[in-house]
């Protein structure tokens, strides 16, 4: 599995923090009290994405009952064509509206202007930019995530030349047509589980938000008979599970794109959770 440069929170391009740790090989045990000390760091330095439905205000946000049905509701608004209502699925509002800004500089020990979502949460002219900014990572995760279903042979991370290379300018015109995404479904959503250690980092991570609890989840997904996984992260606020990002930094999966699994990788996969 790989990880992307972009971390939590931040747009694709924008520098944000080193990307998290990689997670296990495929087939072999997992080192979580490594990976669980490391991928902290991830998780605050990213500045989680989310937003509260209920009690949110003017929020257009959806809440759902469990982080299952949250992940399993947002792919099929994709596989549906509806990006605005995949987005409802995230927290934005409530995380720029609730943020303790002091508390995630203190962490970070540091203050980087590149990263859009450490802002204010009790201005109003930076709550609302934050909001926009956040929803624009959480639309550029989407992206990451149908481009390497729709173009899997182009790598998001460089980029792909075309005057010279086997992949012409129609070609990616023609494989960008998100009417091949409407068999996209979940097959499988697992909780991502550790030692005592990582459920500490959760809990600090969703308290620098104002969430009141959060987990990381890997993800099953089928498409035209073919198998990819990926990773969610969602943010509970009250009784409301929302999506805040699309990715398992503990997991070591990308930063909002998939990639090919077969069914029996992804069995060893969740085995080492409780390895």
């Amino acid at each position: 599995m790989t990880s992307s440069s972009a971390a939590y929170g931040q747009p694709a391009q924008v520098p944000g923090p080193p990307a998290p740790p990689a997670g296990p090989r495929r087939g072999s045990a997992l080192p979580w009290v490594l990976v669980a000390v490391l991928a902290v760091v991830a998780v605050v330095l990213g500045v989680l994405l989310g937003v509260r439905s209920v009690g949110a205000g003017d929020s257009e946000q959806q809440g759902f009952a469990t982080p299952e049905e949250a992940v399993e509701t947002s792919t099929e608004r994709i596989a549906e064509g509806d990006a605005a209502g995949a987005l409802a699925a995230w927290a934005t509002d409530a995380q720029a509206e609730n943020l303790d800004l002091v508390g995630t500089l203190e962490r970070l020990r540091a203050f980087t202007p590149a990263d859009t979502s450490s802002l204010p949460s009790d201005d109003e002219l930076f709550v609302e930019l934050a909001k926009t900014t956040r929803a624009g990572a959480a639309a550029e995760q989407y992206r990451r995530m149908t481009i390497s279903l729709l173009l899997p042979d182009v790598d998001l991370n460089s980029t792909t030349p075309l005057e010279k290379g086997d992949v012409s300018a129609q070609d990616i015109v023609d494989g960008l047509d998100s009417a091949r995404l409407a068999g996209l479904t979940t097959q499988r959503i697992d909780q991502v589980k550790g030692p005592g250690k990582l459920d500490e980092n959760l809990a600090e991570a969703a308290k620098l938000v104002g969430a009141d609890e959060r987990r990381e989840y890997v993800v099953l997904y089928e498409l035209d008979g073919e198998t990819y996984l990926g990773g969610v992260g969602v943010l509970r606020y009250g009784d409301d599970w929302q999506i805040d990002s699309l990715q398992s930094s503990f997991a070591g999966t990308a930063y909002g794109a998939l990639e090919a699994i077969t069914s029996e990788e992804y069995d060893d996969l969740v085995a080492d959770f409780s390895s």
